[in-house]
């Protein structure tokens, strides 16, 4: 996952000729947003404080803005640290930083003690910290989402500062590639402008012919700086040149992970996706051309009813910074389950097969 999408504003299921198709669309729709959900999450550890790990090359992490505005200052938290000891707090996905040990309940928060792991100290100091632990991201420094922004943009995450920014603020003025394997933002490119020299273009069979000498003096050197985004292309990891100029350079500007393939933010989302399996979404087409028209029909109503109650019900967590966990839902779908019952004991019955 290399961006992020404003989801407001979903249209309902609406019932017509074409409602069957509809479901499915909607709910492989669901399905997909599940993945991204597992992709992110599934690499991380949703029971154990990670602090004990020591700077873990990557994981999803938050930053809880309720101590931050209480201690004065800015830290990260582990996925178990955001439900079991920040529930209820205002908290920032950070979606996953590299080489992050997990600050809840260390100097960062004055008398507030981590409930996984009380034996804390230090302000892990190899840990490093941008705008995204405030809440802002992006060249413009403003929140995502943002309640004064109408414009429809995505986010893409720069793969070596990990800030986020909006697509309408990396300089191109075009449409953005649609085959890049990671974008690296123009304030990171100004600060390593040899990257440049990786394009597609610049790369070529023979350069690499000599393993023995440096690849960037046999690439062409009259790179210019620039105020735009660099789109790289898949495998350009595996492309720099690593004689012991170039991985000293590296060491001296703090980029040495950029020579690591697993480093990158899809390797993570593998592991992720490889611990979950998924709904086979071809068992639902089978399953409504079983239907007839008035099941189908019922069935949309009732989608549809689940769909604005489960919204609503979110709707409170969002407002109050809570973080949703799996009980939660089962609740929603228990007062669900009540209210069909009530429904159908009055005369109104519907079906949701």
């Amino acid at each position: 996952m290399s961006e992020l999408k404003k989801t407001e504003n979903v249209p309902e299921i609406q019932i017509n000729d074409a409602e069957g198709v509809s479901m499915v669309e909607i709910l492989e729709e669901e399905n997909r947003l599940k993945a991204d959900a597992a992709a992110v999450l599934g690499a991380s550890d949703d029971k154990n404080c990670t602090y004990d790990q020591g700077y873990i090359p990557r994981q999803a992490l938050y930053a809880c803005s309720t101590c931050a505005a209480s201690s004065g200052q800015i830290a990260g938290i582990c996925l178990a640290c955001s439900y079991e000891c920040h529930e209820g707090h205002d908290l920032y996905e950070l979606y996953t930083k590299r080489y992050f040990r997990c600050d809840c309940g260390n100097e960062k928060f004055s008398d507030f003690e981590c409930k996984l792991n009380n034996s804390k100290g230090g302000n892990n100091s190899r840990n490093k910290y941008n705008q995204n632990f405030k809440g802002l991201y992006c060249s413009c420094e403003r929140p995502y989402p943002d309640p004064e922004d109408e414009t429809e943009d995505e986010m893409i995450q720069c793969s070596l500062c990990e800030d986020w920014y909006h697509g309408r603020h990396l300089g191109i003025k075009d449409t953005l590639p649609s085959d890049y394997e990671e974008m690296i933002c123009p304030g990171c490119i100004n600060k390593h402008e040899f990257l440049l020299l990786y394009s597609p273009a610049k790369i070529t069979e023979d350069s690499n012919a000599d393993s023995n000498s440096c690849l960037l003096k046999r690439l062409d050197n009259n790179q210019q700086s620039s105020d735009k985004a660099c789109f790289m292309f898949e495998g350009w990891r595996s492309q720099l040149c690593r004689c012991t100029t170039c991985q000293k350079m590296y060491e001296e500007k703090n980029i040495s992970f950029i020579l690591d393939e697993d480093d990158t933010v899809h390797a993570y989302e593998d592991k992720g996706l490889a611990s979950h399996s998924f709904t086979d979404t071809n068992a639902l087409p089978r399953a409504l051309s079983q239907m007839d028209r008035v099941q189908q029909v019922e069935l949309i109503h009732g989608y549809n009813d689940m769909k604005e109650g489960l919204r609503e019900y979110l709707r409170t967590f969002a407002e109050s910074g809570k973080v949703v966990k799996e009980e939660h839902i089962r609740e929603f779908f228990s007062q669900m389950h009540t209210r069909k019952r009530q429904k159908t004991d009055s005369g109104f019955q519907y079906s949701c097969k």
